[in-house]
């Protein structure tokens, strides 16, 4: 068998240290396997040199990966080498180890490890159990083929060391399990060049839908809001230390069966309309069964179901409470023709509902916007003849001010020439007088 690749978790307890060592290609893969279970089941303090917190390496392990779970919030280990000579997670030989340290748990994977007795310093966890890790792997449920936009499904799967189930509970903590759906670009579907979306997460912790924390069933629930086309189902393990893909597929997403759209009312006073269509190409319309929940722009939040639907479309009233952004949520659960069952969820349906134009006037008040509009214009003459004989009046004061101010400026011009001229006159005898009487005295 190739190089085999052993993890070795360490379990504390009673001052004493626990450890499992990896295997060569010297075994068999059966005495592997055998010796494996052997530690796994059995005494293992019978099986290796231990004492304390320390454990032996022997010549012929080519790697070993280490995995130490400490106390809640302790510091990371240090590793105590056969020759005293120590390794920290800050400070060790990057060519040869790989250190990965978490409030919870170290992991140390030693390429060529020196043979002899190894220490490990630290507050670790007494809680953990020795596991020899030979195949790490996923296997989940397989998915229904086709699947349909929007739909959501629960998935199972299981971790596997080699052919049995992982049930170390604290090693399932340091593992993500991601899933992601993968375009295989393929030209014929609407989904060629898309970028990948990430579906689910499968978990064991007993949350959601996943039914028992720590049983070794990792639960998934795929919410499948992609673009129709054909995808690749790849499932992302991740640990400190490495990842692994897992692809399945592919696998062809339809676009849901079952389509809405809304009818708005163009009155007031009147709903407006959600219309449901089916395909009955891809499903049994007799078994649609939809759960919706609107909300609506004043605030308000009102439920409705649909049932045991007899003919399509099927229209569902949505009151007219308030103009502005209405958003549906709808759930729906539907038998496919082949008797599968499924459920699709969309929450971000929405439509925006826009203001009415008015009504249009009856005649009595088509008649009665005609005599306001008599009378307005009528009050408009009024007022524009009011304006014009207010006009002409001033006009008039002014042209009678201007001839006023005209014939006191002619006059005040008449007398200032008569008097200017009788003063010269009067200037001119007085002088002639003057000059007789200057005469007669010579």
């Amino acid at each position: 068998m190739a190089r085999l690749i052993a993890l070795l978790l360490v379990l504390v307890s009673s001052s004493k240290a626990y450890a499992v060592q990896s295997f060569t290609d010297v075994d068999s893969e059966e005495q592997v396997k055998k010796r494996a279970m052997s530690l796994i089941e059995g005494d293992i303090t019978n099986k290796l040199p231990i004492k304390g917190q320390s454990f032996r390496i022997d010549e012929n392990v080519e790697e070993i990966t280490l995995l130490f779970f400490r106390e809640p919030g302790s510091k990371p280990l240090v590793l105590i080498k056969p020759d005293g000579s120590k390794w920290y997670d800050a400070r060790y030989p990057e060519e040869q180890v790989t250190w990965y340290t978490d409030p919870n748990f170290d992991i140390i994977r030693i390429k060529e490890p020196q043979p002899g007795p190894w220490q490990a310093a630290g507050r670790i966890d007494e809680e953990n159990k020795a596991l020899v890790i030979s195949d790490i792997r996923f296997e989940a449920n397989p998915l229904p083929n086709p699947l349909f936009q929007y739909e959501e499904l629960k998935v199972e799967g299981k971790l596997y060391n080699g052919d049995e189930v992982v049930e170390t509970a604290r090693f399932r903590q340091t593992v993500l399990l991601d899933v992601l759906f993968i375009s295989t670009n393929n030209p014929d579907f609407d989904n060629f060049g898309a970028n990948p979306a990430r579906v689910a997460q499968f978990e064991d912790n007993g949350r959601g839908h996943d039914e028992r924390a720590g049983d070794g069933v990792f639960t998934g629930f795929f919410n499948l809001d992609v673009e129709p086309g054909e995808w690749l189902a790849t499932y992302e393990m991740t640990t400190p230390l490495y990842q692994r893909v897992f692809e399945f597929g592919p696998v062809e997403v339809e676009p849901l069966p079952v389509e809405f759209n809304v009818i708005q009312s163009e009155a007031v006073d009147e709903n407006h309309q959600l219309t449901i269509q089916v395909d009955e190409n891809w499903i049994d319309p007799q078994s649609v069964v939809i759960n919706g929940e609107t909300s609506f722009p004043n605030g308000e939040v009102r439920k409705f179901t649909v049932s045991e639907i007899e003919t399509f479309p099927h229209n569902v009233a949505i009151a007219n409470l308030a103009f502005g952004k209405h958003l549906v949520d709808l759930d729906i659960f539907a038998t496919s023709v082949d008797g599968r069952e499924f459920e699709a969820r969309i929450d971000d349906f929405s439509f925006i509902a826009k203001e009415p134009p008015p009504p249009e006037p009856t005649a009595a008040e088509r008649a009665q916007q005609q005599k306001i509009e008599l009378e307005r214009q009528r009050e408009l003459a009024r007022q524009e003849r009011e304006a014009k004989q207010k006009q002409a009046m001033t006009n008039l004061i002014i042209i009678v001010v201007v001839n006023i101010v005209l014939i006191g400026l002619a006059l005040f011009a008449l007398w200032w020439f008569k008097f200017r001229k009788k003063k010269v006159a009067t200037d001119v005898a007085s002088s002639e007088s003057l000059k007789s009487e200057k005469s007669g005295k010579k």
